[in-house]
């Protein structure tokens, strides 16, 4: 009688071991379901809290990814916006989270390049040139680092229309979005104007 009721001690705990252990994997399923979701929807909210979890949950490769996710996000609103000195922080924060991220290392030399065509310095810019070089080998279909490339090259002299027209069309023959490709086309025609004004002027 007592062997049974040992047996039946032990079944008790072995159920609630196991309910226990079901609780845990089901919250943090939920919780890296919910960070997941937030990095998109709500990332400053995810990166108000990004030190606390690193330091509980560093190792996580769902949470790493969640942060990643939302200092890209926000970096690209940034980068949106004109503010590349902030842009650049965050692409380096998710850097350091996910150092093998092609999309993040895309961005943030974007977004470098960006800080020195702002300055105006001509060695600056040539930097920035070969930075957008660099983020277009990462991502060869997309036509936005030769774009910026035209932008650097018009504010390095708006004479060398060769450079300048060659990047365009190299851009807009690769993938844009609509708004993008709007802008880009209409910068091209602008500069194709500007050279036969100039083409007409010394004849």
């Amino acid at each position: 009688m007592a062997l049974v009721k040992g047996s039946l001690i032990l079944i008790k705990y072995f159920i609630r071991s196991l309910t226990i252990i079901s609780t845990s994997v089901l919250l943090f399923d939920c919780a890296g379901n919910s960070y997941k979701k937030m990095s998109i929807e709500n990332p400053e909210k995810l990166l108000s809290i990004q030190d606390s979890l690193i330091k509980v949950r560093g190792n996580d490769k769902g949470i790493l990814n969640a942060l990643t996710v939302a200092n890209n996000n926000v970096a690209k609103k940034y980068l949106s916006q004109g503010e590349y000195n902030f842009a650049v922080n965050h692409f380096t924060r998710a850097l350091r989270l996910s150092e093998a991220n092609a999309e993040t290392k895309y961005g943030l030399l974007l977004a470098e390049g960006q800080v020195l065509v702002k300055k105006g310095n001509k060695n600056g810019i040539w930097d920035a040139i070969e930075k957008y070089s660099k983020a277009s080998n990462l991502f060869p279909s997309n036509g936005e680092p030769f774009y910026l490339t035209a932008l650097a090259y018009t504010k390095l002299g708006d004479t060398d229309f060769d450079l300048i027209l060659e990047s365009y069309e190299k851009s807009i023959s690769l993938e844009l979005d609509d708004r993008l490709r709007n802008e880009v086309v209409k910068k091209y025609e602008n500069a194709k104007q500007r050279k036969t004004r100039l083409d007409s002027f010394w004849k």
